[in-house]
């Protein structure tokens, strides 16, 4: 039986120890002393704290579109094993972190940092990871953050005890921070936490400030915190401003006895419970509330502080304070509701009955695009376009990124269902395809425009996720086209279009399938009772049926532009790239055509192709003579790759290509398949025509297997099924209900081919 009363002192010692340990509670003197050890630390603002927090869990470099970009690795939420962390959006978190250096470098945020962009597309996820991230980190050491409370007691200096209770001797002489609550008649909470330091009267704050600095004069950080005018100029609330200066008259100016009453308390942001971090929906009401303090029976001020009106504060706005507040849906609330943030956001206050709140804290939001259009339209937004930053939040371009979203949902669904291979890779090409715009030649050099009259939506979906160029473009041509990539995606960043008699925003990532959505369509085809698993064909049919809704997905309404815009024809794309895939998964599983023969054949042809161009001879590694190149060898490459061209020309072409790559590429090792994916291509297609019958045959038997005609497999067959299926289960993930999905959409494939 547990013992429960060991468990329980266990976990009393344990509280206690941490509780030591976190240091919750200090006196105003021991915060002077953690002030003085770390004062960049324990100083900061707002804006300052919220820029630490980026920067303590690093950064990294990741690909992205156009090459690299750094990734702040909170966003991965390593405080929670990566739980809901944010795929992508590289570009935000770097905005967001510059706009925050610059409020941290000014001592304040006057601005409003807005983020826009279609319904799904990530902006409250960023934000809530931000949250996130504050919450743990204000739990270490490295985040601390301190507020203070007032401390009272019934027994005043000077005047003894009546009645009953403990004696004067019971009280601490230097400090009331650690006093018995027994003995407190009242706790004045500052609900603003504004910092400790600000109890420091300024001209003395200033010695102090001034003599840190002089300790370490080359702390760049150092500096700019410690000269700032937050740390400098910051004061007190209103309330607390009254209750120190009636302390001050009450003591006579002794500053010390004031300090006495001070209680320093640590504490940790929350979102849940609204520490530090607020989110203001959009209701109909204001964002801040004020009433006069009151106090419960027995609980009363000292005497020298009972004729003070004291006002305590109160709403979102003041939850916030320390940390960040998010408007959430900023625009759907009455414009009206909005207009204090004029001042609020330029100034760091709000005016509520009977007090003014200095507010410490980092003002985010979030808004949907098309709201944000009908708002630039209206008479108020050039007032408050000064009073916001924004910040472009589009739908995911590069389909592997767009594919780690689903990641989460295939977890759960894998309870239920088996996930079969590709199927996230197809939803997430569909979705990305339906979100990219049609180039404009014309932008770009006369040597460029024509690749970019032929580039497609899957190539293009290709060259941002993959950094893959078109086969068909010759070497000089991908090495352009590389170097425009981020032209490219930035192309229509500015342009706007007419949608339905509406002008709005029409930059790439503006419309199509959202990550919201695609998650729906994965939740639908996971339920088709026709379809045993989670796979490729169950995100085809559940397409099919998307495709028929035009009037829920405004995407289906855009007119298609030259290849573009064309969500149906992108859906046939897409299993056509299945097919690709399939294709050499499912040969290479019937042992039909190993993958590995293409670089060995493309490796032993070249060795031939390059003595021959340089009239050399070479070793036969059977034999180790040197021997002429070999024709046949050469002849039956060339047959495969169904070459016409004069074979002396041909392979002239083939060495000058190669010399012009190593040449690019000093030091890197020659990749024939890199170099010439076209000729790769066309060798593979020459070796699964030749082996489509035995393909057919196999995977006849195969999808008889397990079924009432598996008697009919011959004896010598039966083997090979078995093989087949267990490299299909075991090398690529498929189960046996979905390895014969895919070989009997394959077969299908094969039939419809031969079809005249």
């Amino acid at each position: 039986m547990v013992n429960l009363d060991g468990f329980m002192s266990e976990t009393s010692d344990q509280s206690k120890s941490e509780f030591k340990a976190q240091k919750r509670i200090l006196s105003f003197r021991q915060f002077l002393d953690a002030f003085a050890l770390d004062p960049v630390r324990i100083g900061r603002n707002a804006p300052q704290y919220v820029v630490d927090c980026f920067e303590h869990y690093g950064t990294e470099q990741v690909d992205a579109i156009g090459g690299k970009a750094r990734r702040f690795k909170m966003f991965d939420a390593p405080f929670e094993g990566g739980t809901d962390k944010l795929i992508g959006h590289e570009d935000v978190q770097n905005k967001a972190y510059g706009l925050l250096k610059r409020f941290a470098a000014t001592g304040r945020a006057d601005r409003l940092v807005v983020l826009h962009g279609p319904n799904g597309s990530g902006k409250s996820s960023f934000i809530d990871l931000i949250f996130r991230a504050l919450e743990h980190y204000s739990s270490l050491d490295e985040g601390t953050v301190f507020r203070f409370n007032w401390i009272f007691t019934e027994r005043t200096e000077g005047k003894e005890h009546l009645g009953f209770g403990a004696s004067r001797a019971e009280i601490p002489k230097d400090t009331l921070a650690f006093i018995d609550d027994n003995l407190i008649s009242c706790k004045v909470v500052c609900e603003l936490r504004e910092n400790p330091i600000f109890l420091v009267p300024i001209h003395e704050r200033e010695k102090l400030l001034d003599a840190l600095l002089a300790e370490k004069p080359d702390d760049a950080k150092r500096i700019e915190r410690l000269k700032g005018h937050y740390l400098r100029e910051g004061d007190l609330s209103a309330k607390s401003k009254s209750i120190y200066e009636a302390l001050l008259n009450a003591y006579r100016g002794d500053w010390t006895k004031v300090m006495r009453h001070i209680q320093v308390e640590r504490y940790f942001i929350s979102k849940r419970f609204r520490v530090g971090a607020s989110v203001i929906e959009p209701q109909q009401a204001v964002d801040g509330g004020s009433r006069p303090m009151t106090f419960d029976h027995g609980l009363a001020l000292p005497p020298a502080l009972q004729g003070l009106q004291l006002v305590e504060l109160s709403g979102e706005l003041v939850e916030g304070c320390g940390g960040i507040v998010e408007y959430s849906d900023f625009l759907k609330r009455n414009i009206e509701l909005n207009k204090y943030l004029l001042n609020t956001c330029e100034r760091g206050t709000i005016s509520l009955p009977g007090a003014i709140a200095h507010l410490n804290e980092v003002l985010f939001a979030t808004c949907n695009e098309k709201y944000l259009s009908a708002f630039k339209a209206n008479p108020d937004f050039t007032s408050f376009k000064g009073r916001m930053e924004l910040i472009r939040a589009g739908y995911m371009r590069e389909w592997k990124k767009e594919r780690e979203i689903y990641r989460e949902f295939a977890g759960e669904v894998r309870g239920t269902r088996h996930l079969a291979p590709h199927t996230l890779d197809v939803a997430a090409l569909w979705a990305v395809m339906t979100r990219l715009r049609r180039p404009d030649p014309s932008k770009y050099p006369d040597e460029l425009s024509g690749v970019l009259r032929r580039l497609t939506p899957l190539q293009k979906a290709r060259l941002y996720g993959e950094t893959r160029c078109p086969d068909s473009l010759t070497t000089e041509e991908k090495r352009l086209l590389l170097s425009h990539v981020g032209q490219l995606a930035s192309e229509h960043d500015d342009e706007t279009a007419e949608f339905e008699g509406f002008e709005c925003t029409a930059y790439e990532g503006r419309r199509g399938a959202s990550a919201r959505e695609m998650r729906s369509l994965l939740g639908l085809a996971a339920q088709l009772p026709a379809r045993t698993c989670l796979s490729p064909l169950a995100i085809f049919d559940t397409i099919g049926e998307l495709l028929k809704d035009r009037s829920v997905y405004d995407f289906l309404r855009l007119k298609p532009d030259d290849g573009y815009q064309d969500p149906e024809h992108f859906a046939e794309e897409a299993q056509d790239e299945y097919h690709r895939w399939l294709t050499v998964e499912i040969y290479d599983s019937m042992e039909l055509v190993a993958e590995s023969e293409f670089p060995r054949r493309l490796d032993e042809y070249f060795r031939n192709v390059r003595a021959y161009v340089s009239k050399e001879r070479i070793e036969n590694p059977r034999t180790g003579k040197l021997e002429d190149p070999s024709e046949e060898v050469m002849k039956g490459v060339e047959a495969l790759m169904a070459q016409k061209e004069n074979a002396d020309n041909f392979r002239k072409n083939l060495v000058s290509k190669v010399a012009a790559f190593s040449l690019e590429h000093l030091g890197q090792k020659l990749d024939y398949s890199e170099i010439f994916p076209d000729l790769v291509q066309d060798l593979r297609a020459s070796y699964y025509k030749q082996k489509q019958s035995a393909l057919e045959t196999l995977g006849r038997y195969t999808l008889a297997s397990g079924t009432d005609d598996e008697a009919l497999i011959p004896g010598p067959e039966r083997p090979k099924v078995l093989r087949t299926l267990k490299v299909m289960r075991e090398k690529y993930g498929y189960c046996d209900s979905c390895s014969k999905e895919a070989i009997n959409f394959v077969l299908k494939r094969v039939v419809e081919e031969k079809a005249p």
